[in-house]
């Protein structure tokens, strides 16, 4: 009689994090001081980029603000939708930006999308989830 053999299947599950969308004629820099200065974080321009591909499969290098602080165990991203002529996130293209709250132990959603949709030169907010974009596994680490 033959034997059976088990094979053990592990998966990995996904994380679900909120992402904000923001529309704002801002410039990135200029909407990273205003998130410092009006939410009490500190966003700096991250000295390296991180890639994903376009539409057409090509590898593009985008870059990002991040926010990161241990005390508060919160790790937030602030993308700019649209960089070298390609669009982060093609779903939302009409966007200019992305809040990612990667680990959020800060804010309340929704005490954070009110706050924002307050600050000037922020003209509309949208709350999303990272499963609502074809790329969120890039997003994971």
């Amino acid at each position: 009689m033959t034997r059976v053999k088990k094979i053990k299947l592990e998966l990995e599950e996904e994380i679900e994090f909120p992402i904000i969308g923001i529309s704002s004629a801002l410039g990135d820099h200029r909407l990273a001081w205003e998130l410092n200065t009006h939410l009490s974080v500190g966003f700096q321009k991250a000295s390296d980029t991180f890639s994903l591909p376009n539409k057409n499969k090509k590898m593009m290098s985008y870059e990002y603000y991040i926010y990161e602080n241990e005390d508060d165990q919160s790790k937030f991203f602030l993308v700019k939708n649209k960089q070298q002529a390609s669009v982060l996130f093609t779903q939302s293209e009409k966007l200019d930006f992305f809040l990612i709250l990667r680990e959020n132990y800060k804010f309340d959603i929704e005490y954070l999308i009110n706050r924002l949709r307050e600050l000037n030169g922020i003209v509309a907010v949208f709350p999303f989830t990272s499963c609502d974009f074809e790329f969120s596994e890039y997003l994971n680490d």
